[in-house]
């Protein structure tokens, strides 16, 4: 069974989003666990919707795992 992971990204600025693309092509195909598909849709001047098709749901885990990322802490 195939398991698909999605995340909606919101960014501050058009800008934002091309820095973020050229980050994650250098970033993602040594960090990202392998994926039977990929895409990257771009839905408005400062949002992207990724999608990834993984073979199992443990690949799908280990890419949540690699992407996640620690929340500011509040002073």
């Amino acid at each position: 069974m195939r398991y698909v992971r999605v995340v909606n990204l919101e960014y501050k600025s058009a800008e934002d989003v091309d820095v973020f693309y050229r980050k994650w092509a250098n970033w993602a195909p040594d960090n990202m666990p392998e994926a039977t598909s990929r895409t990257n849709i771009r839905t408005s001047e400062t949002s992207t919707l990724l999608m990834a098709i993984y073979k199992s749901e443990k690949l799908a885990e280990n890419a949540r795992g690699c992407c996640q990322t620690n929340e500011p802490k509040h002073r």
